[in-house]
This record gives C-alpha cells, sequence and structure tokens, in this order.
C-alpha cells in the first residue's frame, strides 16, 4: 500500500501538470486570437482606417502582454508607431486636399499622438519625423487664421510653433506681418519680428526667409515713408527711408522718395544727393527714370544750376512725366532750344 506522503506526492505532481497543460492552452489561445487581431489590424491599415487598425493593435498588445507572447508583442510595439505615423501623415494629405482649419487640426492632433506613441514604444524616426513637422503644422494654421483675418489666433499659432522651434526664421517673418496688421502705426513692434528673422535665417542658412525678410521690410518702411511723406510728417518719413537701406543698401526706391522728401521741405541739395544716388542704382530704362530725373531737376533748378536743370528735365520728357517736364522746360527755366516746344 502506498503510503500517504507518495499519494500526495503524485497528485501535486497530476496539479502542476494539469495547471501547465492549462496555461499552455491558455496562451495557445490567446496567440490565436492575439494573431488574428493582428492581422485584421494589418488588412485596416493597408485600407487606410488607421484609427480602427490602431485600436485593434492595442487590443491585441494588451492580449499578447498580459500572457507573455513577447514575440507578438514586439511585432506590434514595432509596428504601432509607424502606423501612428501614416495616420498622421493622411491626415496632412487631407488637409492639403481640403485647405481647411478643422482639417490641419486634425493633422496636428494626429502628429501629436504620433510623436506620443513613438516616444512610447521607442521608435526614434518616427518621433523625429513629428517633432518636426508639428511647427509647421502651426505655422500652416497661422497662415489660415491671418487670411481670414484671425489676427489672435495667427499670432498665438505663430508663438506655439517658434515655442517648438526657436530657429524657426519664416515663423519670425509671418510674425512681423501678423503683427503688421494688428498694429500698423507701431512700426517697431513689427520691424523686431522682421529683424529676428533675418537674423535666424542668416544662421539656419534660410537664404528663401533671409530674401523675403528684408524684401518685406525695405518694401513696408518705404511705404510708411511715402504715407508719412503725403501728411507732411517729413521728420518720421525720412526716418524710416534711412532705414530702408540697413535691409536693400542699394534701394533706388529709397533714394528716389527721400529725393522726393527733401524738394517737398527745400532742402535742396540732399534732394540732389538722393537723386543722384536713384539714378545709379536704377537697372531700368531711360522712361523708367523720368520721375528721378524731375526730381533731379526740381533739386537743381532750386540750386540755381539752371543748364543742370534743363539736362535733367529733358531727360524726363517720358510718360506722366512728359508734361510736367515741358512745362519746366519751356516756361519756368525757359530752357534754350526748348522754347515754344
Amino acid at each position: 500500500m502506498k503510503s500517504l506522503k507518495t499519494i500526495l506526492s503524485f497528485s501535486f505532481v497530476m496539479f502542476l501538470l494539469l495547471g501547465t497543460a492549462e496555461i499552455t492552452q491558455a496562451q495557445d489561445e490567446a496567440r490565436v486570437q492575439a494573431i488574428e487581431m493582428y492581422n485584421n489590424a494589418q488588412e485596416l491599415a493597408g485600407s487606410n482606417d488607421f484609427d480602427g487598425a490602431i485600436q485593434l493593435y492595442r487590443s491585441a498588445l494588451e492580449i499578447s502582454r498580459e500572457n507573455g507572447l513577447n514575440d507578438i508583442t514586439d511585432l506590434i510595439e514595432e509596428r504601432l508607431p509607424r502606423v501612428y505615423g501614416s495616420r498622421a501623415s493622411s491626415s496632412y494629405r487631407t488637409y492639403q486636399s481640403e485647405r481647411t482649419i478643422s482639417a490641419i487640426d486634425t493633422a496636428i492632433e494626429d502628429f501629436k499622438a504620433s510623436q506620443e506613441a513613438a516616444a512610447e514604444f521607442g521608435n526614434q524616426q518616427v518621433e523625429q519625423q513629428a517633432r518636426g513637422a508639428i511647427p509647421q503644422l502651426y505655422y500652416v494654421r497661422s497662415i489660415l487664421n491671418f487670411r481670414q483675418d484671425n489676427l489672435e489666433e495667427a499670432m498665438s499659432d505663430l508663438n506655439t510653433a517658434l515655442e517648438l522651434n526657436s530657429n524657426y526664421a519664416a515663423a519670425y517673418y509671418q510674425k512681423g506681418i501678423v503683427q503688421k496688421n494688428m498694429t500698423p502705426e507701431d512700426v517697431d513692434s513689427w520691424m523686431e519680428w522682421y529683424d529676428r528673422a533675418i537674423t535666424v535665417a542668416e544662421q539656419v542658412g534660410d537664404n528663401t526667409t533671409l530674401e523675403n525678410a528684408r524684401e518685406g521690410a525695405a518694401e513696408e518702411l518705404i511705404f510708411r515713408g511715402v504715407n508719412l511723406g503725403e501728411e507732411r510728417n517729413f521728420d518720421r518719413a525720412i526716418e524710416l527711408l534711412n532705414m530702408v537701406e540697413q535691409y536693400d543698401p542699394t534701394s533706388d526706391e529709397q533714394h528716389y522718395r527721400l529725393s522726393e522728401i527733401y524738394n517737398k521741405r527745400g532742402n535742396w541739395s540732399a534732394a540732389e544727393t538722393h537723386a543722384r544716388q536713384a539714378l545709379e542704382y536704377h537697372t531700368g530704362g531711360v522712361a523708367d527714370k523720368a520721375k528721378i530725373y524731375f526730381e533731379l531737376g526740381t533739386a537743381l533748378k532750386g540750386l540755381g544750376q539752371v543748364e543742370g536743370a534743363c539736362s535733367a528735365f529733358e531727360n524726363a520728357r517720358y510718360g506722366d512725366f512728359t508734361e510736367p517736364a515741358n512745362h519746366e522746360l519751356e516756361f519756368q527755366l525757359k530752357c534754350e532750344g526748348h522754347a515754344g516746344r
């Protein structure tokens, strides 16, 4: 007769074997279920149903982790970040098709989720792509808001873009444009961002933004200077026009406008200097230079240099300046050879 100890030992072994068999059976069932979910998720991802695919991948991952199915766990953890990335890219393509704020909102959220998933599963490539894309998406949304005259929202988007990427030269430039529309009379408030865009663009080698910011700054300063000159706020107009040289050292328009203002003030010598500088920088034909020659003639007339003035007005006889120049030649200066013409 077997001892109680032998019977108990036999029973314990049988219990372990039965328990192990049950565990193995449960794992096999879990494996089948996880694989089926994974395959279904693959099909959904292939048909661009990324939300459904991600949900199934997550469910399969939970099962594989709970049942120690390390091979399936590794497979899903490698796959999931790339599916998040594909969803984000798909959302951006949708935006490119629709060009709406709601579409770019979805793209932003999907790229954020992509970055989080990539960090969760250690996929540096997907995380890097998302980190680079998100500031650009905020920049894109700022453009949309700006075009819809949502200036506060546009500025907020740009601030976020710059918080995420402080070397984003184009965002600084756009910030200057938005600020200009918010506070058009406060030149310093928006020129600050043009200057920042130029500095950063030089540092990162963004030649497109560098050129755009310099050109934009020069054009805005000339525009404001001309308007102030028409309002006879000559001191401020001259101040702004003198700033143009920082952004465009060879601007014929800058010197033409300064010549124009100095003539209005009766500062003939300064007007002559700027008119001659404008002629030096101007690259157009003689007809395009008519306006500059007219200012030069006016300055020389004020200085009492009749011969030089006659020559300048002669060169101004093109287009809209034909009649004014003829009047100066025939009736004001009575230039030789022009009487009665």
